[in-house]
């Protein structure tokens, strides 16, 4: 006869005692069934670059710290985003201490760290569960981040997003969430400084556009300036006399409209050319881990030289294209005179 039916009445009726909870028990449960315990965030500031045993690191010193408390439950993960839209995700240390990171050709984008505590607390019967989320690499493009503003209200979110990198605990304990944050806070002060770039590099991320913009509209001009310095050898081959009519001022605005389309066009052709170099723009990695990111530490500094030339280059082919010009126009008038 099953326990949950009744002999006499041949009924369903539950056999189980009731039960009562106290009320830490039952916060207990809340806690790790429904609530969200507090949060805080830190954002981590500055360019590091984080090698392997930098990772191994931070985890020795968690553990450490951990040791110290009356601790449950401890599962920590790990999870790499690559340069090729790869993910490698790690459900525990064993499983990233054994991959052979020298045999990986992409480079690293994204990592983070996870950790899931369980740990008892003198007020709760149950274990409380605390969480750290690290994560260190490339932050939301600026399309990504407008798009956030209007999708979430979450001010947390959007800063997380904005930050390249950031620590997110989750905790029922205070004290406990502190010395946790000030763990990793420290841990991320001490790695190795990401190389400058420089001045040159820091001018044209910042206000390149600005110039480009400005070389957009200063092109009709300097195109106009050059053509007005050779007006009167033009205008005689165009058939425009230098007496004033009707006729040779029509020729004359649809001639230097002509030219000012050719500048507007150059202009716009120099401003794209410019834009698109910022843009290739590179950060320095902020990883040395697989052979991928080494190579992208060396490819670093060639590419960002090269792509600041070229745009020296082009900016430089108008104040020159000036000066033969005016060059030119002197010769002319000493030969002829």
């Amino acid at each position: 006869m099953n326990g949950f039916q009744n002999s006499e009445t041949s009924g369903i009726v539950p056999q189980q005692p009731e039960t009562i909870i106290s009320l830490d028990d039952f916060k207990s449960l809340f806690y790790q069934l429904n609530a969200k315990p507090d949060t805080e965030i830190r954002l981590l500031p500055g360019k590091k670059t984080v090698e392997l045993a930098d990772i191994s690191n931070i985890n020795e010193q968690i553990q450490a710290k951990l040791r110290n408390h009356d601790v449950a439950a401890s599962i920590g993960s790990i999870n790499f985003i690559l340069s090729n839209k790869k993910i490698k995700d790690y459900s525990t240390w064993a499983e990233f201490e054994r991959e052979k990171w020298n045999t990986i050709n992409e480079r690293i984008k994204t990592l983070t760290i996870h950790w899931d505590i369980a740990i008892k607390l003198p007020q709760y019967s149950l274990p409380q569960r605390h969480s750290i989320r690290l994560r260190i690499g490339s932050n939301i493009p600026p399309k990504d981040i407008f798009q956030l503003i209007f999708t979430s209200d979450n001010i947390q979110e959007i800063m997380e997003a904005k930050t390249p990198s950031v620590c997110k605990i989750d905790f029922i304990n205070n004290i406990i969430a502190i010395e946790l944050l000030n763990i990793v806070s420290n841990w991320y002060d001490g790695l190795r400084d990401s190389p400058e770039s420089s001045t040159l590099e820091k001018i044209l991320k910042k206000r390149g556009r600005i110039f480009s913009e400005i070389i957009r509209y200063a092109s009709p001009i300097v195109v106009l300036m050059i053509v007005c310095q050779y007006s009167n050898y033009l205008l005689p081959i165009l058939g425009i006399g230098e007496e004033i009519s009707i006729e040779n001022l029509q020729a004359c605005f649809i001639f230097l409209a002509a030219f000012f389309m050719v500048g507007l066009f150059f202009g716009f052709k120099l401003e794209a050319f410019i834009d698109k170099r910022i843009d290739e723009f590179e950060e320095f990695p902020s990883f040395s881990i697989t052979k991928g990111d080494e190579k992208a530490i060396e490819n670093f500094e060639k590419s960002n030289k090269k792509l600041t030339a070229q745009i020296v280059n082009r900016i430089l082919w108008i104040l020159f294209s000036v000066i033969v010009s005016s060059s030119l126009k002197f010769i002319l008038n000493h030969i002829i005179s």
